[in-house]
């Protein structure tokens, strides 16, 4: 029994994915939901009492945007040795995990065109993994008193966002092609050399 509520959820999640990358919030409702993933709605309100609820579980479990956890990784693995150094790591690894999300792409194009309560339960799920993540860096090494690391990961991420979204109107930026590996790797190489303006004051 346990397992056929698991398997329906799992299906109800992956129809409120399909919907929001085919037509946007527009369409989305618990009926629309229903018929996608082939359940009574009554097992909707049952698993996730309404539409908000089952947004915020879409947006923590149903793959559609990574965990710190599968951010950081395996730290002991890992060939960082300042703040600077997990700052590039992490945001090189949310930049490649963004690329592998074409579900995620969609809906956050739709979330620049159509702000509302659903948007914006989706949007709190990627502030808070952004907040705890930033919790980690802070913790393994206190930021500098005279470098704002928030809004410096902010510009960052925002523009890693934007980057990876207009790949799918235009392959080149700023002469930058971004159809091949060459692009993205000018990237990276681009964010490891601002992140070490921060210096090594990393306690």
């Amino acid at each position: 029994m346990a397992r056929d509520k698991e398997e329906t959820k799992t299906r109800i999640l992956a129809a409120v994915g399909k919907l929001l990358a085919e037509s946007g919030f527009t369409q989305l409702g618990i009926n629309a939901i229903a018929r996608e993933a082939g359940v009574d709605k009554v097992l909707i309100y049952r698993y996730f009492e309404n539409l908000p609820s089952l947004l915020q579980t879409f947006g923590k479990e149903g793959n559609y945007w990574l965990t710190v956890e599968e951010l950081i990784g395996d730290e002991t693995v890992v060939d960082a040795e300042s703040l600077a150094d997990w700052m590039a790591l992490l945001l090189t690894r949310f930049m490649h995990d963004l690329q592998e999300r074409p579900i995620t792409q969609e809906i956050m194009r739709w979330e620049l065109l159509e702000a509302n309560k659903l948007t914006h339960e989706l949007a709190t799920v990627r502030n808070q993994m952004a907040i705890e993540s930033l919790k980690f860096l802070n913790q393994k090494y206190s930021f500098p008193p005279d470098k704002d690391i928030p809004a410096i990961s902010a510009v960052l991420i925002a523009g890693i966002v934007y980057l990876v979204m207009r790949t799918k109107v235009s392959d080149t930026f700023l002469g930058i092609d971004f159809s091949s590996p060459t692009g993205w790797e000018r990237i990276e190489r681009a964010i490891a050399s601002l992140v070490q303006t921060i210096g090594e004051n990393d306690g």
